[in-house]
């Protein structure tokens, strides 16, 4: 097998396609729904005899998963008007039967209706916040950047009553949110619980990117961080002084990279972010000045996490500490990397890691210093395959268990309860 080299530095390689969705579907779901009990069907397709075209396709969504609702975009305009279903592994089937296509549901479920099972459903609302693709930090501290802006699109969920709320902004890693719907959506009804609303960035899709994520670089994902908290501090519904910020690896990095007062003052207009969590974050690449704002931190991290080692994060803390900025650590006892969503065990043996390589910094011009060497004039992306034929290693476990999702969510809930209400 050929090695994985230009491994981006803590960037879930294996998460890097997101579930493929059928052209003719819109890319953006109308609403997200959780099923109420477990239900077995299969997605038919005609010949126009009525005999069926191609072999059945079996899905099974199970109680408690959350399924998107779509439109679809292509086609004929009476095609237009149909609605299609999507599963978190990319299942899709019709929310109505014709005579073409049918979604039938197994005969030991008999007398169930698909849309009865799926009937607790959140509307989507969606907002755009424009922003540039930086190759280096060097572009952000300058503001030079050498491409065109873009605009990017995510997902706001608000609480069902009236008024301003405060929010939390969700920045997915290196795997497409899409991946992530049903431990998003548990946190977003728990967020609801407590009025808070819930906004979900996407680094990807208004880029064009459906592949090979991880070549999307840090200093453009922490960019796009900025840019969605000037966005959310001027929606009508959203309290500006009351927006907290998490992410999981690539997106823990972007919410402690977005603490620091340096970008902030380059790119906010002097909107803060009210509290910030991030989630097995590397801890590998940081500033070189250890002071974040003056605002609340709490880092969850995974004890065996082989991926974005954990002593790093422990190292960083405690300077963090020594020079006075508010953080603390949590360390979940055997967790590994990917705790957030709940998955089997699993080590793949050709992913690459930078857990060998010594941690380093962004220097004062915005390049790195990293293995106890200069990357002067260098992109991320050039700066890390070079790293990686220097230091790098292969080998990655992920894992994540019911109690450890659950405990996460339940982390998440309290921080921004005690700092944004």
């Amino acid at each position: 097998m050929k090695k994985l080299l230009g491994i981006v530095v803590l960037a879930l390689f294996w998460c890097s396609s997101a579930n493929s969705i059928p052209s003719w579907i819109g890319k953006n779901p109308i609403k997200i729904c959780k099923a109420s009990q477990d239900i077995e069907l299969t997605m038919n397709w005609y010949n126009d005899d009525g005999s069926l075209e191609e072999k059945p396709t079996p899905i099974s969504i199970q109680k408690g998963e959350y399924v998107g609702y779509y439109p679809r975009v292509k086609g004929k305009a009476k095609h237009k008007k149909q609605r299609w279903w999507m599963t978190k592994s990319g299942e899709a089937f019709t929310a109505k039967n014709e005579s073409w296509m049918k979604s039938i549901v197994d005969k030991k479920y008999k007398g169930v209706k698909i849309n009865k099972v799926l009937k607790k459903c959140k509307n989507v609302s969606y907002l755009k916040y424009e922003t540039n693709t930086p190759e280096s930090f060097n572009e952000i501290f300058n503001k030079k950047y050498k491409t065109k802006s873009v605009k990017l699109e995510g997902q706001l969920y608000l609480p069902k009553k009236k008024g301003k709320f405060p929010v939390l902004y969700i920045q997915h890693g290196t795997g497409h949110q899409k991946n992530y719907v049903n431990a998003f959506h548990k946190l977003i009804d728990e967020m609801h619980k407590e009025n808070i609303a819930v906004f979900i960035g996407d680094s990807y899709t208004g880029r064009g990117i459906n592949k090979s994520f991880w070549k999307l670089g840090l200093s453009a994902r922490v960019l796009d961080g900025l840019s969605v908290l000037n966005v959310l501090s001027e929606h009508k519904n959203i309290d500006k002084d009351k927006i907290g910020i998490t992410g999981y690896s690539y997106g823990g990095m972007v919410a402690f990279f977005t603490a620091y007062p340096k970008l902030l003052d380059l790119v906010s207009k002097g909107n803060h972010f009210a509290a910030y969590m991030p989630v097995y974050p590397g801890c590998d690449v940081v500033f070189k000045e250890a002071r974040i704002v003056n605002k609340p931190m709490l880092i969850l991290h995974g004890e065996f996490d082989d991926y974005a080692p954990t002593i790093d994060c422990i190292n960083y803390v405690k300077q963090l500490k020594e020079n006075g900025n508010s953080v603390e650590l949590k360390i979940y006892k055997g967790a590994h990397h990917g705790f957030i969503k709940v998955q089997e065990r699993k080590f793949y043996e050709f992913v690459g890691n930078m857990k060998n390589c010594k941690t380093g910094y962004i220097d004062e011009d915005g390049y790195w210093f990293y293995n106890n060497k200069s990357w002067k004039n260098m992109t991320e992306l050039e700066t890390v395959n070079a790293a990686f034929k220097e230091c790098g290693g292969e080998g990655v476990t992920v894992w994540g268990t019911k109690e450890q999702q659950k405990q996460a969510i339940l982390d998440t809930v309290n921080f921004f309860k005690a700092h944004l209400n």
